[in-house]
């Protein structure tokens, strides 16, 4: 007897059939423009929220900084299950379509669940700023701290023609070329990590732009691996359907028992 409520009491597991669709369909480009937008408002916002998180105390810079980059990560992660969901609801429906002998056209089934669409999406969204940040991992150089002012006193004397050419590389205009473009790019991306490593570590931040196009994966696979999760979202969903429903099949059967007379009733 006991073993039989144990095995009544054993969760049930519901999984419906879908069909897989393509890695990469008519949807993809679009979502891709999304994913790139969505890095773009990040680097705008780390700018802004990252901007006030440049501590000296190095552990708090880490807790702050860190859950920033934790809770991006846990955006796209999501955005990527909602995402693999649809798909996989989608190929449920192209699966009972065929079934029921109707027609799954092509475009139709291939935009069902593929465990690779979400990557390759993420890849392609990441793709500018990836391939921004290889540039810029191959040609950078340690950064130097600039010259200083020079003293009030020094415009009185720079006329002079011995000291007017030494002091023209003060008053010369730095150009900002191709890495110092991609720099600015790259860091605003990065800036959790950045505000890490401090802006007073000029070796820490080579290292930084050299391990950049690693750093720019993150949002990617966690959306990526997000979408994967969309058969388990899935399941889930018919699992707890199932649950509630024997839940008012016993409810309604207990009814009907209380309401049926418990014995014979005497009649006068």
């Amino acid at each position: 007897m006991e073993n039989n409520k144990k095995a009544d009491a054993k969760p049930i597991v519901v999984s419906k059939p879908f069909l897989t669709g393509d890695p990469v369909d008519s949807t993809v480009g679009k979502t891709a423009l999304l994913f790139l937008g969505g890095l773009a408002a990040c680097a705008v916002l780390y700018l802004i929220v990252c901007g006030v998180m440049t501590f000296d105390n190095l552990w708090l810079r880490i807790l702050l900084n860190g859950a920033v980059i934790f809770v991006t990560a846990a955006v796209y992660y999501s955005s990527g299950m909602s995402q693999g969901s649809v798909a996989v609801n989608n190929g449920e429906i192209m699966y009972h379509r065929r079934e029921a002998g109707g027609e799954v056209g092509k475009e139709e089934l291939s935009r069902c669940y593929h465990p690779l669409k979400g990557f390759i999406t993420g890849i392609l969204g990441t793709l500018p700023f990836l391939i921004a940040a290889i540039i810029l991992a191959i040609i950078a150089k340690r950064q130097y701290t600039g010259l200083g002012a020079l003293p009030t006193w020094v415009s009185g004397v720079e006329a002079r023609e011995e000291l007017a050419a030494p002091l023209a590389f003060y008053h010369s205009a730095t150009s900002l070329g191709l890495e110092g473009v991609l720099r600015v790019i790259i860091r605003m991306s990065l800036m959790p990590f950045v505000n890490i490593v401090g802006s007073s570590n000029p070796e820490g931040l080579l290292t930084l732009e050299r391990f950049s196009p690693l750093l720019i994966l993150i949002p990617l696979i966690a959306y990526g691996i997000g979408y994967t999760r969309g058969v388990a979202i899935r399941t889930r969903v018919h699992t707890d359907i199932a649950r509630n429903t024997r839940k008012r099949a016993r409810k309604n059967q207990k009814k009907r028992r209380q309401a049926q007379p418990k014995g014979p009733v005497q009649l006068n």
